[in-house]
Order: C-alpha cells, then structure tokens, then sequence
C-alpha cells in the first residue's frame, strides 16, 4: 500500500465521525429548536450535556491516546526494523503500511483479567442491550438514521452516541408506532452470535484476535443497517419475543461478567480497587475506554431514572455489577410492547 493512501484512509477515520456528527447534530438540534415540552427539552438538555462531557473527556483520553500511542508505536516499529530516513509525513506513512494499530489497541484493552474485565462490560452492552434498544426504540419512535447511532459509538465512544441517541428520544414529535413483539432471527442471531465472540475474546491468539473482533462490531450493526428489511407485517418463523430476548441477553451477558469476574479474583494479588484504578491510567487506549465504560453507565442510571421505568432503581446497582447485565434485566422488566424507558414522558 501507497504510505500516502495509508495516511489518506486514517484522515477519512476523523472525517467519517465528522460527518456522522454533523448530519445528527443538525437533526437534533433543529427538533431541540422547536420542541415545546419543557420536560422532554430539559431532558434532552440534559443528554447534550452528558454527550458533551462524555465527548471530551474519553476525546481526551482518545487524543492523548493518539499522541503517546502513535509515538510509542511509532517508536516500538522503528526500534524493530530501524530508523526510517525521511521526512514525519514519510515516517508516519511507512509506520502506517506496516503496524496495526486498530488491533494492538483493541489487543492492548483486551489482554490480562483487569484489563477485559472493564471493557467486556462495554462490549457486551454494545452487542446486547444496546443494539436491541436502538433497534426497537428507533422504529418505534422513528428516530432518523438510527444506524448511525451504532457506528458513531464505534467509531468515537458508545457513552457519546447512546447520550445522543437518548437526546433524539426526547426530542422525537412523531407520534410513537405500534410497538412489534417478536425480534426476527435476523436480530437475534446477530445479537447472540456477537455475544459468543466477546466471550471468546480472551481465549484468541494473534491470529484470530482481529477476525473475531471484526465480527464482533459488524454483527452489532447488521439488524441496524437491514432493519428497513426486517419491517413487516408477519412473524417470521423462529422469531423471540423482545421479553424473552432481553432476558436471555441478561443470562449470556451475566454469565460473561461472573465468569470474567472470578478469573479477576483469583489471579490479583493486590487490592480490587487499586488494581482497577491502576489499569484505568495503565494504557492511553485502556484509560479511553475505561473512562467509556463509566461514562455510559451512569449515562444508562440517569436515563432509566429520568425515564418513570416502573423498575427504575434497579438501575442504582450498575456500578456495583455491569451496564451489559444490568440493561437487559431491567429491559426485561419493562418491556410490555409499548416501548422500554420511554424517551418523551407526559408533561405539560
């Protein structure tokens, strides 16, 4: 590969988020302009908010992450194969040809018991709960591009895009469709066949690590991207009811954290806390998603609270278990066929 097509592919990363940004932004803020319910305006107020803080912070940790891990990988690459005569544009562009750095960073946020157990919590939310909530509240609210939601929160941080996703609830004026019951073996089958690759993620070697990473973020956006396809008036055969599929993502998503926790516990040879904390600012690429991981759990309470969810404090346990375990729980709850954690809550 060209060193300057490697360079023109790493600048299309920012301006794909900079475009998805700006399309949502510009729907969102021009629904904010004319909403007239005070309560749904400040809660979407609220979400901005949250987006926004969310955005810098794990954006911080991200370009500090690019700064140190380009200079490191850099470094490391260099150190390897020897120092490249050239000019920055030239180093960078042969560093890019020949390192991986979407995979070492993935590798680096997946290896060692502290490290996964943070960010499993974010990867089976993402694949679980998440992907069916976007699924059913953005056709039931017929929220616009909703796919884009999926590859914002991969592409920047999944506690800005859920917080913004959780503002075009609030914000939406359309009058809600009837709710469908049954997910389609379209959705489910994505949804649990991802759930299998995060499981497996621990146990890859570098030769499978990436192929099962891949398919892990393509299966989360599948029923997204087909799910004008998956719109129709009858039940598929092998279909699940949204109950039942919320509560079956709980038991996978559970039985992932608890299996992940006691591999934690029985290899730290030091304080629970201060081995999370530690690992929280061990990595510039494990500091950005670790951050995430909070960033989306205390987005998902503030959510669920703000909701008037009949179950609603059964959200308060987040920081105590999982996002990924506890929002299909409480999903499984709630969901009634009316919709999940209402976005829009009658107010005068």
């Amino acid at each position: 590969m060209n060193r300057y097509v490697a360079l023109a592919v790493f600048a299309s990363y920012f301006a794909i988020i900079a475009v998805i940004l700006g399309i949502l932004l510009n729907i969102l803020l021009r629904q904010h302009a004319i909403q007239k319910n005070t309560l749904n305006r400040k809660r979407a107020t609220l979400f901005f908010l949250l987006a926004i803080g969310s955005f810098m912070h794990t954006w911080y940790c991200c370009i500090n992450f690019m700064i140190r891990y380009v200079q490191w990988s850099l470094n490391d690459y260099e150190t390897k194969v020897g120092t490249f005569n050239g000019t920055n544009v030239d180093r960078l562009g042969k560093w890019l040809i020949n390192t991986a750095l979407f995979e070492q960073a993935w590798y680096t946020v997946c290896s060692g018991p502290v490290n996964w157990w943070i960010s499993q919590q974010l990867c089976s939310y993402t694949v679980g709960a998440w992907t069916i909530f976007i699924f059913v509240e953005g056709k039931h609210r017929q929220i616009k591009h909703a796919w884009m939601y999926m590859l914002l929160g991969q592409l920047v941080a999944i506690s800005v895009a859920s917080n913004l996703f959780y503002v075009a609830l609030c914000l939406s004026t359309t009058p809600p469709t009837r709710q469908d019951r049954s997910a389609s073996p379209v959705l489910w089958l994505s949804i649990f066949l991802s759930l299998v690759t995060v499981s497996y993620s621990p146990f890859t070697d570098e030769r499978i690590f990436l192929p099962n990473l891949l398919v892990m973020h393509t299966l989360a956006a599948v029923p997204l991207f087909f799910r004008p396809y998956l719109d129709t008036s009858f039940v598929p055969r092998f279909s699940l009811s949204f109950s039942s599929l919320y509560l079956l993502v709980f038991v996978v998503t559970a039985f992932i954290h608890m299996w992940n926790s006691m591999v934690l516990y029985y290899s730290l040879d030091e304080p629970f806390v201060g081995a999370l904390w530690g690992a929280l600012f061990s990595h510039p690429a494990q500091s950005s998603i670790g951050w995430d991981v909070i960033w989306t759990s205390v987005s998902f309470v503030i959510w669920a609270i703000t909701s008037q969810a009949r179950h609603r404090f059964v959200s308060l346990v987040t920081p105590l278990i999982s996002v990924g375990v506890v929002a299909p729980a409480l999903a499984s709850l709630e969901y009634d066929g009316q919709g999940f954690l209402q976005g829009s809550p009658k107010a005068e």
